[in-house]
């Protein structure tokens, strides 16, 4: 009896995670355009990112993703990631770095085997993964999956756990 209440729990889920249309907010057909800042933004060198962070003050935020192929993360991607409310806090308090882990879209294996390495030093076991750190590396905030907040509402808690 048991084993069959996981089951369904764990179907249940993924079912219910993976209802999601990119480009839209949950529960609704609204499009939302990404802010054309975040091509600008966001970046995939995280050394560089920590270089930029020890000149400018900033703390490094890093996006463990699988672009192309988890739906959490494509509506954390629409929804905040790349919406004016994260990136007018991300232009005054943080470094974007995304590590990639696509199924369907071409990487270049020497970037490929670099985010192994760092999914493998942060111990990432989900996608999407949230590092925040400061400029040394010390991790400051981790969070794992999307719970469906809009950036505005993903931002305001972000600042409170940041004190920033």
């Amino acid at each position: 009896m048991k084993k069959k209440l996981v089951f369904t729990l764990i179907g249940l889920s993924f079912g219910l995670g993976c209802d999601y249309k990119p480009g839209t907010h949950h529960g609704s057909a609204q499009k939302l355009e990404p802010d054309p800042r975040a091509g600008k933004m966001w970046g995939s060198d995280l050394d560089a990112a920590q270089a930029r962070a020890k000149t400018s003050g900033k703390l490094v935020f890093i996006d463990f993703t699988g672009s192309d192929w988890c739906p959490p993360c494509m509506a954390l991607h629409d929804n905040v990631l790349t919406q004016p409310e994260f990136l007018d806090y991300a232009a005054k308090n943080l470094e974007l770095v995304e590590i990639d882990f696509p199924q369907n879209k071409p990487i270049d294996r020497a970037v490929e085997l670099a985010n192994k390495s760092l999914a493998e030093k942060y111990k990432v076991q989900s996608f999407p993964t949230l590092i925040v750190m400061d400029a040394a590396g010390k991790i400051l905030h981790r969070d794992e999956g999307y719970g469906r907040k809009k950036a505005k509402a993903f931002t305001v808690d972000l600042k409170a756990t940041l004190g920033r």
